[in-house]
């Protein structure tokens, strides 16, 4: 666990147990239990909607740091150009890393200066930055990290979900464990929604990124590019497969179907596999039937089958990375209209509460 996640949980500890502490504290110092109308019950309330306001400072983060990196989108060319240098500053610092390990008390200072050498060196300080942090029995280790403006999303996200779940408690303790109309029964509904699937989108973002980097890294191309590449060879195939003949079109069209996923995102996917895995007996198999292909169509029947295996390439690398933007969209249809209503019941709640 990060220190960033230690912290969050220390700190969702500590408030929940400190709300639960206040409650009971309230409870037997009054004739009836705490509810919203009572000075303490307004208190955890207040102090429940601060806690919400809190959480949503991380949208607000996520959305300034976007429009803030668009003026500094790359093309294709210029992103294949940061990514080798990237890989070669990477060598270096791992080579930085080994001479460490070797010599786990050498001095602090030094290598911290020799890893923002390599960075600037390679121009890729804006990028990655690598950090040399204690660890036990006095010896030092280099962590090499992708650098993210504003603080690590990571732990932008975890303290998000921590003054959700806060809030959750407070708003519960605030009512008393009881809720006097259907307004304010639908906000704590949408509330309780809200942190569940931000539990859910805590998995997500914890297991499938590191998963996803090391499929980007293989392909050395973003989703865009493969996407054109992907649409390039189908389209060449069906240039090929044009008035071809029976035995010509049956082998194609059986091969074309593997790997046997539909790369147009649907429902479905959330079942499937996250990864594909390459038919390795294809080539051995295909050399058998390009006998039985009239000799007329076999170079074309060939060419066809190396196109057959280039698309099989590309999905293998596209197809993970599509699956995790598409249950992003779906973790986000239902996250964000329950965030939404939360706001718009709880809004409506206290207007009415001080209103009458």
């Amino acid at each position: 666990m990060t220190r960033g996640a230690q912290r969050a949980l220390a700190a969702t500890v500590l408030g929940i147990a400190a709300a639960i502490a206040y409650f009971v504290w309230t409870v037997r110092s009054m004739p009836t239990p705490p509810s919203g109308r009572t000075g303490p019950g307004l208190a955890l309330g207040l102090l429940g909607t601060l806690a919400m306001f809190g959480a949503a400072i991380y949208s607000w983060r996520r959305r300034f740091v976007a429009r803030a990196s668009r003026s500094i989108e790359v093309d294709a060319n210029q992103r294949r150009e940061l990514l080798a240098r990237e890989r070669k500053a990477l060598d270096e610092l791992q080579a930085l890393q080994r001479t460490l390990m070797r010599n786990p008390r050498a001095d602090r200072k030094a290598i911290i200066n020799e890893a923002q050498r390599i960075l600037r060196a390679h121009k890729v300080s804006r990028t990655i930055r690598g950090r040399v942090e204690q660890a036990s029995g006095g010896t030092v280790r280099l962590v090499i990290e992708r650098r993210e403006w504003g603080g690590r999303l990571r732990t932008w996200y975890l303290w998000h979900l921590s003054l959700g779940t806060l809030a959750l408690v407070l708003i519960l303790l605030h009512a008393g464990f009881r809720f006097g109309n259907v307004i304010a029964t639908l906000a704590f509904v949408c509330l309780a929604g809200v942190v569940a699937t931000g539990f859910v989108g805590l998995y997500l973002y914890w297991t499938v990124p590191p998963r996803l980097t090391i499929i980007e890294e293989r392909a050395e191309r973003t989703p865009e590019e493969l996407r054109e590449e992907l649409a390039e060879v189908i389209a060449e195939l069906s240039e090929i497969a044009t008035n071809k003949s029976k035995s010509f079109l049956d082998v194609y069209q059986q091969e074309i179907a593997i790997p046997g996923i539909d790369m147009t995102p649907s429902l479905g996917w959330l079942t499937q596999s996250a990864t594909i895995d390459r038919d390795t007996s294809r080539p051995d198999r295909l050399r058998l039937i390009v006998k039985e292909i009239p000799p007329a169509e076999q170079e074309d029947f060939r060419k066809a089958m190396r196109l057959i295996f280039r698309k099989e390439k590309i999905e293998v690398s596209l197809y993970p990375q599509l699956r995790y933007d598409y249950l992003l969209k779906v973790w986000l249809s239902a996250h964000i209209p329950l965030s939404g209503g939360m706001w718009a019941f709880s809004l409506i709640h206290i207007v009415s509460v001080l209103y009458y």
